[in-house]
């Protein structure tokens, strides 16, 4: 027979994700409804109108380690600071530190993915650039 602390592990976790689904799902039907009020409304101003061109906007979660415009603002200051370019890895780590978070494995990586997307927008602005590879990461540079 099972160990008890695991089948009652089991249920809790069970018992958690099914109110997680039943709460998503009143959550879509009360998403889906204010659609539909929001389709009416449009068809009542424009008769015409296909509602099927238009697309779905990706929804993204915002970062609650940042506030807006943090996040670039602390990278370019990493970068002006350094003399030779740092990678993703090394700017992730320098904004663990200047957050006053722990530096581990499982926070350092949500970090790199947030400065490495922060770096692509500020490389597109033309604010940074990447000068050279180490390995397989690029080293970033201020342009």
């Amino acid at each position: 027979m099972a160990e008890s602390h695991v089948i009652s592990g089991l249920v809790a976790k069970r018992s958690e994700m099914a109110g997680l689904i039943q709460h998503y799902q009143a959550e879509i039907s009360r998403i889906s409804t204010d659609l539909n009020y929001i389709d009416a409304t449009i068809k009542l101003f424009w008769p015409e109108f296909d509602l099927r061109t238009v697309r779905a906007k990706a929804h993204r979660e915002r970062s609650h380690s940042f506030t807006h415009g943090e996040r670039p603002r602390l990278i370019l200051d990493i970068l002006r600071e350094s003399v030779d370019g740092l990678t993703s890895g090394e700017i992730a780590e320098a904004m663990l530190r200047l957050k006053g978070v722990e530096s581990n494995a499982n926070r350092i990586e949500p970090f790199q993915r947030c400065a490495l997307s922060a770096l692509n927008k500020l490389e597109a602005k033309g604010l940074v650039a990447p000068s050279e590879t180490e390995g397989a990461a690029r080293i970033w540079k201020i342009a």
